[in-house]
């Protein structure tokens, strides 16, 4: 697909706040995917969110730098999860948890016979990580043990903010590279470009809506089903995969309103997020080859 329009920079929407130190980039060599080797209609497929998706007797997340998951089984419905991401972009999600943790989609695919099935478990964190080395040499390993015993053949993941959009790289750079395949879908395209995870798929939405517009569970279900294909048949040479929705046809007045849902609503949270992670975590850029060791990629 050729992109008509430029994609929404987060990099330089926090330049224009003042934060442009904390939104720099990395230049990781990219993960080369593995080939899959079962259909995708015989796949079981592993999901990974990172908007903190949570059970009621779970125990809750702490809001930055938590490197423990929680397991979410497959037959709890979407109605009955709730999350705990504070982002400010957590509006579409409270419309409709699908758009970060598309669980109802992925049963329905299996329904349809589009893929094998759905792992018994999804792996929820809350993705506000920057302690980076310590997730990749700590909790990724749990993480990729977490599909493989389940009989993973490829795992979605899901980032759902800027910061989550860092760490599920992260992550699905070193579960690809311990023998998990893992589609990674993305609305920031230049965080893909920077972080090379092993097989991104870029969708052109807002912030917060990852996997689709709210309400619209045709809309979620094709664009998973796209991003799962596309992640099968990826092997070999590395890419983005440009998918072709767009969010609301020509009118692209949501970039504006990601930028003042920052700017002005989202200003004061994400200034006390981002001193949080100043303080405790470290930094990608300068740290390129530390961090390719820690997730052995």
């Amino acid at each position: 697909m050729s992109r008509r329009y430029a994609p929404f920079s987060y990099v330089a929407m926090m330049e224009g706040l003042g934060l442009g130190e904390y939104a720099a980039l990395p230049n990781l060599q990219p993960t080369m995917p593995a080939v899959v080797d079962v259909p995708l209609a015989e796949a079981t497929v592993g999901l990974f969110t990172s908007c903190g998706a949570i059970l009621p007797h779970q125990r809750p997340f702490a809001t930055t730098n938590d490197l423990t998951f929680r397991l979410i089984g497959r037959d709890v419905p979407v109605a009955e999860v709730t999350f705990a991401h504070p982002t400010p972009v957590r509006g579409f999600a409270e419309q409709d948890l699908n758009v970060a943790y598309p669980r109802d989609r992925l049963v329905e695919l299996e329904e349809q016979g589009a893929i094998g099935r759905l792992a018994d478990n999804a792996v929820s964190m809350l993705g506000s990580i920057t302690t980076y080395t310590r997730m990749l040499e700590q909790t990724a390993p749990m993480v990729a043990e977490a599909f493989k015993d389940q009989g993973v053949d490829l795992v979605l993941a899901v980032p759902f903010c800027p910061a989550c959009h860092r760490a599920t790289s992260l992550l699905a750079k070193s579960l690809e590279a311990s023998g998990v395949p893992t589609v990674m879908i993305t609305v920031l395209r230049e965080m893909a470009e920077a972080l090379k995870p092993s097989r991104p798929v870029f969708l052109d939405y807002p912030l917060g809506a990852t996997v689709g517009r709210p309400g619209d569970p045709a809309n979620q279900r094709e664009i998973v089903l796209e991003t799962l294909q596309v992640g099968h048949a990826m092997a070999g040479n590395w890419g983005i995969h440009d998918l072709p929705f767009a969010y609301s046809g020509d009118d692209r007045s949501w970039e504006d309103d990601v930028r003042a849902i920052y700017a002005v609503h989202g200003r004061e949270i994400h200034r006390a997020r981002v001193s949080e992670h100043q303080a405790a975590g470290e930094r990608l850029v300068g740290n390129e080859e530390a961090i390719s060791i820690a997730c052995a990629c």
